[in-house]
C-alpha cells in the first residue's frame, strides 16, 4: 500500500517538475536559449555549450547541458539555429531538441526580429533512482516510463552594437499528456504551461578600455510564478568581464568571461542560495560555458558588439 500512495505521489508531482524549464545564471551569454529570435543577431557563427550543476552536494540536484548553434544567412535578413538541451532532476530528465528561424528587419541603428521556434521533448523518469532507507517503500525497477511531445516558442527581438530588447513566450501549444505506472491503475494529467520572458540589457561605452553592462531578465508564467534577475558587469579591454546578478531566487550569482581569442571565450557562474537549501547544499550551484565565433561572411561593419 504505501508504494501505491508514494507513486502516486510522485507522478501527481511530475506536473509541477515539467512547468520548470533549466534556469542559467549565464542567460545572456547564450540569448538563443531565451530568445529565437535572437538567432543571427550577433552577426557571425555562433556556438556555446554550457553545463550547469545546481546545488551541489544536494542528491538528486539538477543538472543541465545545453548546445546552441545560431548564425546570419547570407543576406543577413535571415537567421538559423539549432539548440539541444539535456535537463535531469532526480527520477526525471528532459532532452530537448528545437530548431529556429528568425526574420530580421533594418531599423533604425539596429535591426528588429521575430522568430519561431519548434522541436520536440522527450520525458522520461524512472523512480528506481530514488533511494530509500526502508527497502519495503522502493518501487519495482519497472516504474519508469518516457513520452515525447512538441513544443513550440516565439519571440521579437530588436539590438543594436550597445543595447538590446526582447520579449518571448515558450510552450506555447502547452502540450498535456498523462504518465501511467504498473502501480497505479489511472493516468496521471499534467501540461507544459508557458512561460513569458523580458529581457533588456546596455552597454555603456567609457572609453576603449573599460565598458559597463548591464541586464535584466523577467520571466513569469501566469500561475503566480516567476523571478527577476539583474546583472551589473564591467568588461576590460575587450577581453575580460567580472558582474554580479542579484536574483529574486534567493541568491546572488557572481560570473566571469574571459575572451581567449576573437574567436574563443570562456565563462564561469558561482550561484550562492541563501535559503535554507543552503545547509544541505552548501557547495552552491556552479555553471561554466564555452564559446565560439566564426565569421561566415565578408562585412563593411567592424564596429564591437557587446551582446
Amino acid at each position: 500500500m504505501k508504494k501505491i500512495v508514494l507513486i502516486l505521489t510522485l507522478l501527481t508531482s511530475l506536473q509541477s517538475f515539467a512547468q520548470q524549464d533549466p534556469v542559467y545564471s549565464l542567460y545572456m551569454f547564450n540569448p538563443l536559449g531565451v530568445n529565437p529570435a535572437y538567432a543571427g543577431s550577433r552577426e557571425v557563427l555562433s556556438g556555446v555549450l554550457i553545463h550547469r550543476s545546481q546545488w551541489v552536494g544536494f542528491d538528486g540536484a539538477p543538472t543541465t547541458q545545453a548546445f546552441a548553434v545560431n548564425s546570419p544567412l547570407k543576406n543577413k535578413s535571415m537567421g538559423v539555429g539549432l539548440q539541444i538541451i539535456n535537463d535531469a532532476i532526480g527520477p526525471r530528465n528532459v532532452l530537448t531538441a528545437t530548431g529556429t528561424y528568425a526574420y530580421r528587419l533594418k531599423i533604425g541603428r539596429g535591426k528588429l526580429a521575430f522568430g519561431l521556434k519548434g522541436g520536440i521533448q522527450n520525458y522520461s523518469y524512472d523512480w528506481a533512482k530514488i533511494e530509500y532507507k526502508d527497502e519495503q517503500d522502493e518501487i519495482p525497477n519497472n516504474a519508469a516510463g518516457s513520452f515525447i511531445i512538441p513544443t513550440f516558442d516565439f519571440g521579437i527581438y530588436y539590438n543594436t552594437n550597445t543595447f538590446y530588447a526582447g520579449v518571448a513566450i515558450d510552450h506555447l501549444n502547452q502540450a498535456q499528456y498523462k504518465v501511467s505506472s504498473s502501480l497505479s491503475t489511472e493516468d496521471n494529467p499534467a501540461k507544459v504551461y508557458s512561460h513569458l520572458t523580458a529581457t533588456v540589457g546596455k552597454a555603456f561605452v567609457l572609453n576603449s578600455n573599460l565598458v559597463l553592462k548591464s541586464s535584466a531578465l523577467i520571466r513569469g508564467d501566469g500561475q503566480g510564478n516567476g523571478n527577476i534577475d539583474l546583472n551589473g558587469s564591467v568588461l576590460i579591454k575587450q577581453t575580460f568581464l567580472a558582474g554580479l546578478t542579484l536574483t529574486t531566487r534567493n541568491s546572488i550569482i557572481v560570473l566571469t568571461e574571459f575572451n581567449i581569442n576573437k574567436n574563443f571565450r570562456v565563462g564561469y557562474a558561482y550561484d550562492h542560495n541563501f535559503s535554507d537549501l543552503t545547509s544541505t547544499a552548501g557547495s552552491g550551484s556552479h555553471e561554466i560555458f564555452i564559446g565560439y565565433d566564426l565569421s561566415l561572411f565578408k562585412s563593411k561593419v567592424i564596429s564591437p558588439r557587446y551582446f
